[in-house]
């Protein structure tokens, strides 16, 4: 290939065809990528009333046993824009989320809209470079209400039109809508289906927060102490949840020039 899958093909969230869904040909996966139509738009409509396109129902309901985590419990089949979704667990990295917070927006991490980088564009180096980590799927249910009945499995959920400007905990915490579809879909590359930022620290007891697009979804597991994360040169670790919040950030960015401790 040459280059990192992107997070959508086309420059629009109708072509969001994710990161993921781009990975199968090389993770053994050629019979599910080839049912994927990749020359034909991924959803219909516009905005919060996109539906999947009809001709891409059966991979999105395909299970890929690869992008589950055995340690999470969650739903295996989620309702959505009406279609059939099943899930993911393993999202990649779009940055600290202090700068940029969705998909359609360059960002400091490692994929967006046509991103297409290559290795030489990671210039911090692969081996300090975050790739991608775990996050725990949601309940598969909307609720109502001033605070989440799930606060592990839940985020804020904010709807509305435009592109919304960059938000923050305070924002977040004025909340009357929680919503149950991160991790929902290893398909579609919608933020709280397949990124995490590291705006805040692995499995912080704070609750993600998503707005039209944009948000805050952090790396979490039910792994005790931390969560297992994928650098950029193929290795596996094990971060703790007591990692410093700076160098979190840092490895989280492909040129951002800081010196890592080890992690």
């Amino acid at each position: 290939m040459g280059y990192l899958p992107s997070g959508a093909t086309q420059n629009s969230s109708n072509w969001g065809f994710s990161f993921q869904s781009q990975l199968l040909p090389y993770v053994e996966q050629t019979s599910l990528h080839n049912l994927i139509d990749f020359n034909t738009q991924l959803t219909l409509g516009a905005g919060g009333s996109q539906t999947l396109n009809p001709v891409h129902q059966t991979a999105a309901k395909t299970p890929v046993n690869l992008f589950l985590c055995t340690s999470d419990d969650g739903p295996t089949l989620y309702q959505n824009n009406a279609a059939d979704w099943t899930p993911n667990n393993y999202m990649v990295n779009i940055g600290t989320g202090t700068t940029a917070q969705s998909l359609s927006t360059p960002n400091e991490g490692l994929v967006w809209y046509t991103s297409n980088l290559k290795i030489i564009d990671i210039s911090d180096g692969t081996s300090n470079t975050l790739l991608m980590t775990e996050s725990i799927r949601g309940n598969n249910i909307q609720t109502n209400a001033n605070s989440p009945v799930d606060p592990i499995r839940q985020y804020a959920s904010f709807g509305g039109g435009g592109n919304p400007a960059l938000m923050s905990d305070t924002f977040c915490a004025t909340a009357t809508r929680w919503g149950g579809n991160r991790g929902s879909s290893w398909l579609w590359g919608h933020a709280f289906n397949v990124v995490f930022t590291t705006f805040h620290l692995p499995n912080q007891k704070i609750t993600d927060c998503g707005n039209n697009g944009s948000g805050f979804f952090k790396a979490s597991s039910f792994h005790s102490g931390g969560v297992n994360v994928l650098m950029a040169d193929g290795s596996l670790r094990f971060v703790t949840n007591t990692i410093s919040l700076s160098t979190w950030r840092a490895a989280s960015t492909r040129n951002g020039g800081e010196v890592l401790p080890g992690f």
